[in-house]
């Protein structure tokens, strides 16, 4: 296979792990350019596999260590220009860093995160709650601006933020379930002095705070669709902690997740927002 083909297999291979496991971000970036549309598929391909590296089942514990350490050397050899792996997201990583100005740092920032995974321990307070979502979130965060066009310092720390509060969100969502798989990312010493329904309360109202970076960013990248995909990811995914208070904070409720016509009616609003003025929107 020539250097071609293996990249648009690469490509093929991250855009279809994107649209399987992350249908809300998935369709926030259908409006992007093609390069930035591709530019986040592949490093979504790339955060899949080091995710699921640490929770999917099976692997013992000793494979998935051998998988990162692969990992992280098929990412090491990206960064230097070389492509030795056969992991598929590398060509398609590749082209991303050859393409924008994402900083290696934070991707191998997100591997470590998802590496501690492997021996979980449980989140005691909210300062380390801040931490762990800053190294599997905020890194996101930060790329994801690289790639939309606001690369200055104060806009990759204000995507980081809005990378944590998407965090945030997915664990308010995903409670009962981390829970089963022995996770605890709700701060336990918070959770054992107020209970566990004023902790998510506190991580609601901390991942709203910071959704409002949305509007910021979107006044700083082009109107390509860059716009749109900002505010409606932020919106859509806020809208998950509407439907998690609805519930009263009751993660026996089920998975919280905003069904196909209100997503749509938020991206229409945000689509106004981004076309009509920004003005409009705070």
């Amino acid at each position: 296979m020539n250097d071609s083909e293996d990249l648009a297999r690469s490509i093929r291979w991250c855009a279809q792990v994107m649209r399987a496991h992350a249908k809300s971000f998935y369709f926030s970036t259908r409006v992007l350019p093609r390069a930035k549309r591709e530019a986040v598929e592949a490093l979504y391909g790339l955060f899949r596999s080091a995710d699921d590296l640490a929770d999917e089942p099976g692997p013992t514990p000793e494979e998935r260590r051998a998988g990162f350490i692969a990992l992280r050397g098929a990412l090491d050899a990206v960064a230097r220009g070389e492509r030795t792996s056969e992991a598929p997201w590398t060509a398609a990583v590749a082209r991303a860093l050859a393409r924008f100005p994402i900083a290696i740092e934070d991707i191998f920032a997100l591997v470590a995160g998802c590496e501690g995974d492997l021996d979980p321990r449980p989140i005691a307070t909210f300062d380390e709650l801040e931490s762990y979502s800053r190294a599997v979130a905020g890194t996101v965060g930060r790329c994801s601006m690289a790639i939309l066009g606001a690369s200055d310092e104060d806009s990759l720390a204000r995507g980081e933020r809005l990378g944590i509060a998407m965090q945030y969100t997915n664990i308010l969502r995903d409670v009962a379930e981390d829970e089963r798989n022995g996770r605890y990312y709700l701060p336990r010493h918070e959770v054992d002095r107020l209970g566990r329904g004023e902790v998510m309360r506190a991580i609601a109202q901390l991942a709203r705070a910071r959704y409002g970076e949305a509007f910021v960013l979107a006044e700083r990248v082009p109107n390509d669709g860059s716009r749109w995909a900002l505010l409606a990811t932020a919106d859509i995914y806020g809208g998950i902690v509407d439907v998690v208070e609805r519930r009263k904070f009751d993660p026996d409720a089920g998975r919280a997740v905003v069904k196909s016509p209100a997503k749509i009616g938020r991206a229409l609003r945000c689509w106004l927002r981004a076309y009509t003025g920004l003005a409009s929107m705070k």
